[in-house]
């Protein structure tokens, strides 16, 4: 059954059911709905959590063969598959599996990532749909930011004077975590619920010299330089290798899918239409078009492949250093390779 976003908060009041799917390729969206499902399942005396980040190679049969095996001492469970990227044959028909004979006592949450069309009306989606709730998460556009903006400071008890609202809104353009982060700063740091102007610029201005989204930006211009110094800096500054990641999948995942509509169709440029519906805001359409006559289809498919191994790396799961898998990608994307092929 499909849930909307919006309907979760009362429907986890209920009695669990055995299977949820989470997709959306917004963090700090997907972040709160898995942890709301999360407390609920512990309310619900879910008490122990298994968890699993699934990449090619992963080993179903394990899986499968230990969820059905069953213990008169077992504790009723909540296991987590997050998946990087669309599930592949193998882990297709492992899903169907599990919606079909979800294991007993436990509860099963699928984290994946937006999911294109093909994926929407795919089998394992249509089983693990019927089997539970799906909830599809969407990023809020331009048009709504500043409503989410206002409905998430009032949640905080804040009142944001109109001038500061807008500017909260241009710096945190697109940036959901950024934005609940600077907002909940301002509760603990602000002496009156209510936030003006000065307040949000003395917040914003606070941040770190060096932004994740200064070097997506850099990355869609192909201006190679300023990618590796804003990698230096991010690496300086102590930033999460992880959110890095995100930051340049994120655009990765978003050209990817502009390139083979554009293949399918026979188009040589991207509409705006098609640009805004994946995730780029006016001012980065320009910078995502440059992207796009730089990289070839055959190109963007190949890094995207390539993503399993920089988190492989994040994770110490590869002789790879993080940052050099990163800067890696980064200089590949601006057109700039460190190494040949």
């Amino acid at each position: 059954m499909k849930l909307r976003p919006e309907q979760l908060e009362r429907h986890l009041r209920e009695p669990l059911r055995p299977v949820y799917v989470v997709s959306g390729d917004e963090p700090l969206l997907l972040q709160e709905s898995a942890d709301a499902i999360r407390k609920a399942a512990a309310a619900q005396g879910y008490s122990e959590r298994e968890r699993h980040s699934i990449e090619r190679g992963f080993d179903w049969n394990a899986l499968l063969a230990g969820s059905n095996s069953l213990s008169l001492f077992a504790e009723r469970k909540l296991l987590e598959l997050r998946f990087s990227g669309k599930p592949d044959a193998a882990a297709a028909e492992a899903l169907i599996e599990l919606a079909r004979r979800p294991p007993e006592d436990t509860v099963l949450l699928i984290l994946l990532p937006k999911l294109d069309g093909a994926a929407q009306k795919s089998k394992w989606l249509t089983a693990l749909d019927d089997a539970g709730i799906s909830i599809t998460l969407y990023a809020v556009d331009a048009a709504a930011f500043q409503g989410w903006l206002q409905t998430r400071a009032q949640q905080l008890g804040l009142r944001l004077q109109a001038d500061a609202l807008q500017l909260l809104a241009e710096r945190t353009e697109g940036n959901l975590l950024a934005a609940a982060q600077t907002l909940e700063k301002l509760r603990l740091l602000s002496d009156s619920d209510e936030v003006d102007i000065e307040a949000v610029a003395s917040m914003v201005s606070d941040s770190a010299r060096y932004s994740v989204f200064d070097l997506a930006d850099a990355v869609l211009l192909g201006d190679a330089p300023r990618v590796a110094r804003l990698m230096l800096g991010l690496e300086a500054e102590g930033q999460a290798e992880s959110v890095v990641l995100w930051a340049l999948q994120k655009d990765l995942r978003a050209l990817t899918l502009a390139a083979e509509q554009m293949h399918s169709q026979g188009q040589r440029s991207p509409s705006p239409q098609l640009l805004g519906q994946l995730g780029f805001w006016a001012k980065r359409q320009g910078p995502a078009q440059q992207a796009l006559r730089r990289l070839s289809l055959i190109r963007l498919q190949r890094l995207s492949s390539g993503i399993i191994e920089v988190d492989k790396a994040i994770k110490g799961q590869s002789p790879e250093r993080a940052w050099d898998a990163l800067l890696r990608l980064g200089m590949a994307m601006a057109g700039r390779p460190l190494f040949a092929g």
